[in-house]
């Protein structure tokens, strides 16, 4: 009688498999460098841009005027993208509370204001702003940029949060993912592209809540497509979130 001995061999393509993983490493982010998205399609590398933003609202930031003694941030939306000289006729007010905007109005187009004014003039100490209303018009002035030497963005962490919050789901994933290994004859590339998919998954869902994050300020507000969610604008951040595998 000759008995096939089927269950060493598989043991040791189990084996085989368990060592291959114990060499690669998932990483799972804002990447410079090419990965996979949630659907195991091909992303090119984040622009510096995205990489940047993403930065900045994982860590949070102080940005600071460059060059320059105010940044002129927009509140308007037809100010989004542009820089105050993009608007000819452009003049600056300074409002009761020492706040200065950078203003437009049909009846002083091409004059110079009645009342001049410059972004030299005396600056609010303790107030920030945020707390009241954005001007939008008065009369016939346009409100398109405060000017501010320095702005603080807290940090809305959505990769060390999104790993934290989906902590026990994730064992879950990766325990169902080994049991493929085991029972169903799956590679340690395949377990480890499911594992990468599932978890850039539930970090963009993640991003997807706003209740996770720190409200945006009004000025953020008054010019945002999606005003209540903090990192959600164009969807670019969401959508560079990828997977990458790093074999031994």
């Amino acid at each position: 009688m000759i008995v096939n001995d089927t269950i060493t061999p598989e043991l040791e393509r189990i084996k085989a498999e368990f060592e291959k993983l114990k060499e690669m490493k998932l990483h799972i982010g804002i990447q410079g460098g090419n990965g996979f998205g949630a659907g195991g399609e091909g992303r090119e590398g984040a622009p510096a841009d995205i990489l940047t933003i993403a930065n900045v609202h994982e860590f949070g930031a102080t940005i600071h005027a460059k060059n320059v003694k105010n940044l002129a941030i927009p509140i308007a939306k037809k100010a989004v993208g542009k820089s105050p000289l993009d608007f000819p006729g452009l003049f600056f007010l300074r409002s009761e509370n020492g706040y200065l905007f950078g203003c437009i109005s049909l009846n002083r187009k091409g004059k110079e204001p009645k009342v001049k004014s410059s972004p030299s003039d005396t600056t609010p100490k303790d107030r920030k702003p945020g707390n009241k209303k954005i001007p939008t018009k008065k009369d016939d002035i346009e409100f398109l940029f405060i000017l501010m030497e320095s702005v603080n963005i807290p940090e809305r962490s959505f990769i060390r949060a999104g790993y934290d919050s989906n902590e026990q789901a994730i064992e879950d994933i990766v325990s169902t993912m080994i049991s493929h290994v085991v029972f169903d004859g799956w590679d340690a590339e395949s377990v480890m592209d499911h594992i990468g998919m599932k978890i850039v998954g539930l970090i963009q869902e993640y991003m997807n809540q706003p209740f996770n994050f720190k409200n945006k300020g009004n000025i953020t507000k008054a010019t945002s497509n999606w005003p209540d969610n903090p990192l959600i604008e164009t969807g670019r951040l969401r959508n560079s979130v990828t997977y990458r595998i790093e074999k031994g």
